[in-house]
């Protein structure tokens, strides 16, 4: 199952291209079907032809369907899956020579991106950032969050909330898109108890590792 869904990440444009040409082709024969169906005079013809139509109109449905169930499994299922599902398992390789002498810093090196300092724990510029609400901010009502979620072998991103000291996060949303200096989405506060919280930003991989967060400290006021 984890091969399945990693596939199905990995390969989500071919997927949607592959699928778009099938629905393409599926509603030209079904509209050629319908035409036919129309034009028939005899019983034998517009039977023949109505065939063409339920076959040409489940093979549209049922292509629809797949395309619908990829949007949803990538957008709302995957974010939320263990993050070892996007981990390739490691090959043993049995010719390799043990390398007694390497150090630790290379076995554990990641693709991490560069810290530049912004004054906000875990954000940095251009790559993982939430350019608002600002820190201190007073937010009340549905919010639009901004800012970039673009860095090296990304994955998807998602941003959470917990009242300020906390470590319970919960989830707001996600998405599977880099974005530069754009919207990353909403946050309805209406419904929480007016008080300190804070945002928390997160990039994983695309080998299932979490990048270190941005975090912003807010205040959600009453409406």
């Amino acid at each position: 199952m984890d091969a399945l869904f990693r596939f199905l990440v990995q390969n989500e444009l071919s997927i949607y291209l592959i699928l778009a040409i099938g629905v393409l082709l599926s509603a030209r024969s079904l509209w050629k079907a319908w035409s036919e169906w129309r034009k028939s005079v005899f019983g034998l013809e517009k039977e023949l032809s109505f065939q063409k139509i339920r076959v040409a109109g489940s093979l549209f449905i049922l292509l629809a369907m797949v395309g619908l169930s990829q949007f949803c499994l990538v957008t709302f299922i995957v974010p939320f899956l263990p993050a070892n599902t996007f981990r390739p398992t490691a090959t043993a390789d049995l010719l390799q020579t043990p390398e007694a002498t390497r150090s630790t810093a290379e076995q554990t090196a990641q693709p991490v991106v560069q810290a530049t300092p912004t004054g906000i724990p875990g954000c940095i510029p251009g790559q993982l950032m939430i350019t608002s609400p600002k820190p201190g901010d007073q937010v009340q009502g549905k919010i639009i969050i901004t800012g970039s979620v673009n860095v090296q072998s990304f994955g998807f991103y998602k941003y959470e909330y917990a009242p300020l000291g906390s470590e319970i996060w919960a989830t707001i949303a996600a998405g599977n898109t880099i974005i530069s200096a754009g919207e990353l989405g909403a946050w309805e506060t209406s419904q929480l108890v007016p008080g300190d919280y804070q945002i928390r930003l997160v990039i994983t991989d695309n080998l299932g590792k979490p990048l270190p967060p941005c975090i912003v400290p807010v205040r959600v006021i009453a409406p």
